[in-house]
């Protein structure tokens, strides 16, 4: 039997169906413009506003947009995520002609150089004019702040070209004798965590004959009456560990809504816990315990006994707690 005929049939039907081709192409075409059109109405600005954002502003979250992390020793922010902090500051030192001048030994209406060192938590993004304000407070707990100046510093980035980066002003001492808190605060408006902005150098030493006498105020700068309460430890910053020696840390991820830098749990080495007193030593506190009332001030009372046969320097961290948490501290240094 010849195949023509089929042939012919099936070209028939490719015919039939191409003649049809048209209506099904308006059809679908209708169909999508009406989808459109349906898309478009529900996509109008009335209909929209209630989805609408409650502020003008629009945040720039583009990976090519970076913002810088300025920082130094911050005891309030690093207390906050459980670690034992100093109130000998690390980075802030004071200087006369060049040589550092510890905080205890500095003479009344006398012109020092009060220099910040700062870090930055960012590997992309330096800063340019970074205002550095300095300010002191009398030697205590929550005393009142008293301006210095201000300067200006470029910082680099994290283990880049001027990084750390410097900062100083001068400083003419008041002219009563006495023991003054130093403070150093990073105004950046753009950072990526402004809680490591603030750093304090509060300390002092004496001498321990028997025993050693510390006395400093304590006051309440909130706008409420409050009860601190006062403890010590011995925590003192350790020595840094050599680059080769030093264990890599594990690849963790950040917890969601945490500032870069939030660490997930504090080493064991630098807990307050793991840095009690040591045995032998006694602390006490008049008062151990305090309720003031906004702005009120007093003046606590410590008496550090070392045991029998101690030579050498030990620090002793004083802080102060009321219901918000750290309201600050002191380091007492204590020398035989």
């Amino acid at each position: 039997m010849s195949p023509v005929p089929k042939i012919l049939e099936f070209l028939r039907a490719i015919v039939e169906a191409f003649k049809e081709w048209p209506d099904n192409l308006r059809r679908i075409a209708g169909q999508i413009c009406a989808l459109v059109r349906l898309i478009c109405e529900r996509a109008k600005l009335p209909s929209r506003l209630d989805r609408s954002g409650p502020q003008r502003c629009v945040k720039i979250s583009d990976p090519a947009y970076k913002r810088p992390d300025p920082l130094i020793y911050a005891q309030y922010y690093l207390m906050g995520q459980g670690l034992a902090v100093t109130w000998d500051n690390p980075d802030i030192e004071i200087k006369r002609g060049g040589v550092t001048v510890p905080p205890h030994m500095l003479e009344p209406d006398t012109e020092y150089e009060v220099v910040a060192r700062i870090w930055n938590n960012s590997t992309e993004a330096p800063v340019v004019d970074l205002p550095v304000k300095f300010s002191y407070l009398s030697f205590g707990i929550g005393t009142t702040s008293t301006w210095i100046d201000e300067a200006k510093t470029d910082l680099g980035v994290k283990g880049g070209a001027n990084h750390p980066a410097f900062a100083s002003v001068k400083w003419r001492t008041p002219a009563d004798p006495g023991h003054y808190c130093i403070q150093v605060l990073l105004d950046w408006l753009d950072d990526v965590n402004p809680n490591n902005n603030l750093g304090q150098d509060n300390t002092t030493v004496g001498v321990a004959h028997s025993p050693a006498k510390f006395e400093f105020r304590l006051r309440n700068g909130e706008r409420e009456r409050a009860e601190f309460r006062l403890e010590a430890d011995a925590y003192a910053l350790p020595e840094l560990p050599i680059c080769g020696e030093r264990p890599r840390p594990r690849p963790s991820r950040r917890p969601l809504r945490t500032f870069p830098g939030t660490i997930a749990a504090a080493p064991a080495g630098h807990t307050r816990q793991a840095h009690p007193i040591p045995p032998g030593w006694l602390v006490t506190f008049d008062p151990a315990q305090a309720a003031l009332g906004p702005g009120e001030e007093i003046s606590v009372a410590v008496n550090i006994e070392p045991p029998a046969g101690f030579t050498g320097r030990k620090a002793v961290n004083v802080h102060a707690f009321s219901a918000r948490g750290l309201a600050g501290g002191v380091t007492l240094y204590v020398e035989r």
